[in-house]
């Protein structure tokens, strides 16, 4: 097959895009790293490193970094984005060259749902804790920075619960990854396929976890938990971007906006709050 001049140059700036992305990332930041490779004082991530953070083989990710053609998709790409802190100008190269278009905007709330504007300004301008407002599908229809520098798959607009169960990110960000985060948030989509049997977006996003082999046998498993929301009494660990592979302990608290009542409004704080004394 003959290839273009032009095709030739855009595969040769993939490489150089990702190659220096992978030089200068520094490991720190990313969730987990170093409790999954060990820690890395010089900058920079291997091929290696990036294809199991993304959750695919070297080759397939050396595939990408040559620029062969291939089929992408979006979910891997935007991993790829997150993982090597990718800017708006690198990602439009890498993104238009890997799928040949350019990148749509992301979504931060589906159209479908209308979302108070006071509702919205309370979750998007909340300065202190994680916060973020989903449907009854896990998809994402608000969240503040804090959430989004939490959880940078947040900007992208991606599913929630998709996002825990199948993502390896998430299995290297999430400590205690299958009895604290998964086995609840598969409990969680079991009820709803159950409450609203004929919702087609419900039933897409079941589809894709169930692609996941490890998400389909706990989607099968009969002794799924009875809880199928964080308790806010039990705290559950994790990694955060910017701390390495230090632990972090979290409280999840869920609401019911009465505005909203198939939406959940999430909010994730410190285990251990300083108490407030009345002066």
């Amino acid at each position: 097959m003959n290839v273009t001049d032009g095709e030739e140059r855009g595969r040769l700036l993939l490489t150089h895009v990702l190659r220096r992305a992978r030089a200068r990332r520094d490991t720190a930041d990313i969730p987990g790293f170093h409790s999954t490779f060990g820690v890395k004082t010089a900058r920079g991530i291997t091929q290696q490193q990036t294809a199991k953070l993304a959750g695919v083989s070297r080759r397939w990710y050396s595939n990408l970094e040559s620029g062969r053609p291939g089929n992408y998709s979006d979910t891997f790409l935007h991993a790829v984005r997150r993982i090597l802190a990718l800017d708006d100008d690198e990602w439009a190269i890498v993104y238009g060259i890997a799928r040949g278009r350019a990148p749509n905007a992301s979504l931060s709330r589906p159209p479908d749902h209308k979302v108070p504007q006071a509702l919205l300004s309370l979750v998007e301008q909340s300065p202190t804790w994680g916060i973020y407002l989903s449907n009854h599908c896990w998809d994402l229809l608000a969240c503040n920075r804090k959430a989004q520098e939490y959880f940078p798959w947040m900007v992208d607009g991606a599913n929630v619960v998709e996002w825990v169960l199948t993502s390896p990110e998430a299995r290297t960000q999430l400590i205690d990854w299958r009895k604290s985060w998964a086995l609840p948030s598969m409990a969680a989509l079991r009820v709803h396929a159950e409450r609203w049997p004929d919702d087609e977006r419900l039933h897409e996003i079941i589809e894709k976890v169930r692609l996941d082999p490890t998400a389909r046998k706990m989607w099968n498993d009969a002794d799924l938990p009875a809880v199928t929301y964080p308790v806010s009494s039990s705290p559950r660990r994790l990694h955060l971007p910017q701390y390495g592979g230090k632990e972090f302990s979290v409280r999840i608290l869920v609401l019911e906006p009465l505005e909203l009542p198939t939406c959940r409004l999430v909010a994730l704080t410190p285990a251990e709050l300083v108490p407030y004394i009345d002066g």
